[in-house]
């Protein structure tokens, strides 16, 4: 099967690896003729996936259309900032055979609070809901990319097409699952990352195991909540894409978010974070659009707020941890 995949970061990449080793043909797109130099003559991105050898037989384009040409799966995998332009790119043309296309992207777009999925089905007219697949879970490129053992979902109103993704991407080391909750697993995979940046604060304010394990169930709690308001099945926030990717977010080192709110613990401001870090940690945007999204709906997200009071008003992150603690008392289940 020949596929193409939109976006040449960490993760874009190892997908492609997988699909190659399952004996798929990949073109990958970018928009940055540099990075097709380097890919192509090098055959590695040390910035992005160091030690990682590519295949020479990928292919490397900035032509969109040359890159989608047969193919009868499209992944996007582009930090939702570009989301919108880069599925409009897509959009304008027009394939003989409509791909599937896979949104491997986590996050929910600021300006318009559309989730990822809902960004590309708006842009591409062309393409089908029954074609749209998202795929998210706990799975670190830097780790599927050495073949460590990862398991992960797919999700699409329809079964068929979860399914041609699920066996085109299963392997070894990279077990896939189905879902029919599309809302809920990219809810998932998008406002972990806001949770994660919590949990990185707590781990430069070096914060018990006690406070981490309140963070991720409260976390989790709280996800849950947004998604059941937006009509996603409350199993999906216990399963993999849920507490899952939660837990690996969280506390993993190879996290960028964890990373993110890491050195906020130690006192750094949000603008030198990110002017020093070569990838994008998604959780930063994404807790604006979180925010926004939580309040239109009228959702309570007390752990997302105090994220977002951090992060962007600069209050300090010991007074929000206070202010949680001290909040009115209930029940646990809500």
């Amino acid at each position: 099967m020949k596929t193409a995949v939109l976006g040449t970061g960490s993760w874009g990449l190892t997908l492609g690896c997988v699909l190659f080793e399952n004996g798929h043909q990949v073109s990958f797109w970018t928009h940055s003729p540099e990075e097709v130099e380097i890919l192509s003559t090098q055959n590695e991105y040390k910035d992005k996936l160091p030690g990682i050898q590519l295949p020479k037989e990928f292919t490397y384009t900035t032509d969109m259309g040359a890159a989608i040409e047969g193919a009868e799966m499209v992944l996007i995998v582009v930090p939702s900032q570009f989301m919108d332009s880069v599925s409009k790119q897509l959009g304008a043309f027009s394939p003989q055979t409509v791909p599937v296309v896979v949104c491997a992207t986590k996050g929910i777009l600021e300006n318009t609070l559309q989730r990822m999925s809902e960004v590309i089905l708006s842009n591409v007219q062309w393409l089908p809901s029954d074609k749209m697949v998202v795929f998210s879970g706990p799975s670190h490129a830097e780790e599927v990319a050495r073949r460590m053992y990862t398991a992960i979902v797919a999700a699409s109103r329809s079964e068929a097409s979860a399914q041609l993704v699920q066996e085109a991407m299963s392997c070894s080391y990279l077990r896939v699952y189905t879902s029919n909750d599309v809302i809920g697993v990219e809810l998932c995979g998008s406002v972990k990352n806001v949770i994660a940046i919590a949990s990185g604060v707590l781990y430069g304010m070096e914060s018990g195991d006690n406070t981490r394990a309140a963070l991720l169930t409260r976390g989790q709690a709280e996800m849950c909540r947004l998604g059941i308001a937006l009509g996603a099945d409350a199993h999906t926030f216990a399963g993999l894409a849920g507490m899952g990717d939660l837990i690996v977010t969280c506390l993993s080192p190879h996290s960028r978010n964890r990373f993110v709110g890491e050195e906020i613990g130690k006192g750094k401001k949000l603008e030198t974070i990110l002017s020093e870090m070569k990838m994008i940690a998604e959780g930063v945007p994404t807790c604006r659009s979180t925010k926004a999204l939580a309040e239109k709906l009228g959702v309570e997200m007390p752990l997302v707020n105090a994220v977002y009071e951090t992060l962007f008003n600069g209050k300090p992150p010991k007074d929000s941890i206070i202010e949680l603690m001290m909040r009115e008392l209930k029940s646990e289940i809500w």
